[in-house]
């Protein structure tokens, strides 16, 4: 099951979560609070403060990444070798090495480091979209006078993705895998010890990308309750909308089809109206 937690700054959002966990804890229950990486060793420290000794040992906290660790490490995928930035820069030299006179308009920039960082890094944001080198190709079909240099870029991330296959793995590729390797379970009716009877709550997201949708469809698919706080005022997304909350709402949208695709239930979203923390803030200088 899916339940959103929706408020705007300061509405108690994770005060609330972690109260659930709490719950949760003294009745020995276990759980996992996802966040995103620069909040994991803060979030470590306010688990030991909310809980205490004898409780924090009921949760878990992850990134992402540590979570697809996590998963890999008992379903299998986790020694196979995952490039550096250094190394995904000489993959796309390799790549323009390979093409040579495929591509015209990018071929001289193959000994240039800083385009093939660039490049490098546009191919991540492209796979973190979920993108993949031949729908780019489709895609720069029909983009008129631009489309001979996205044609090449193409040619260049199909090259990249032909190199990576033999030699390793990019970051969210782990995400992706680590994924595919939960529904793998799934399909033989069996989940990881560490995520049995756990329930999820996730914190401090503003967007998902690809490779991370994937990974919490298999999540929702998994376990019996995932609550995701997002700072959304809880009005209903309309066409247009470009307001403070647009990205948020769309975010949820995005969840709730992820939840129902993976057949899990989807709750009615608990809304927090008040303003929290500029009330406390008065009170104090009072």
């Amino acid at each position: 099951m899916l339940q959103l937690v929706l408020g705007g700054s300061g509405s108690g959002k994770t005060t609330l979560l972690y109260h659930r966990i709490r719950a949760r804890a003294e009745a020995g229950q276990k759980s996992i609070l996802l966040v995103p990486e620069q909040f994991t060793s803060s979030t470590e420290g306010r688990i030991y403060r909310e809980l205490g000794d004898a409780l924090s040992g009921m949760v878990e906290s992850f990134s992402f990444t540590s979570l697809a660790e996590k998963i890999l490490s008992v379903e299998g995928g986790a020694a196979v070798q995952t490039l550096s930035d250094a190394g995904r820069a000489v993959l796309v030299r390799r790549a323009l090495e390979e093409l040579q006179e495929n591509v015209h308009y990018y071929y001289r920039n193959r000994r240039s480091a800083a385009f093939c960082q660039m490049a490098a890094e546009t191919i991540d944001e492209l796979k973190s979209a979920g993108l993949s080198g031949q729908q780019m190709a489709d895609l720069a079909k029909g983009c008129g006078a631009e489309s001979g240099k996205l044609g090449e870029l193409a040619l260049i991330f199909q090259g990249y993705e032909t190199l990576l296959a033999r030699s390793g793995m990019d970051p969210a590729d782990r995400l992706e895998l680590a994924g595919a390797r939960l529904e793998e379970a799934l399909a033989c009716g069996a989940v990881p010890e560490f995520l049995k009877e756990r329930e999820v709550f996730i914190d401090e997201f503003d967007t998902f990308n690809a490779p991370k949708k994937r990974l919490l469809g298999a999540l929702l698919a998994a376990l019996p309750r995932v609550t995701v706080a997002l700072c959304d005022d809880g009005a209903p997304l309309v066409p247009g909308d470009v307001s403070l909350f647009s990205g948020a709402k769309q975010v949820a949208v995005q969840l709730r089809q992820l939840a129902r695709k993976n057949g899990a239930e989807v709750a009615a979203p608990q809304l927090l109206r008040r303003d929290l923390r500029h009330t406390e803030a008065l009170r104090s200088a009072e």
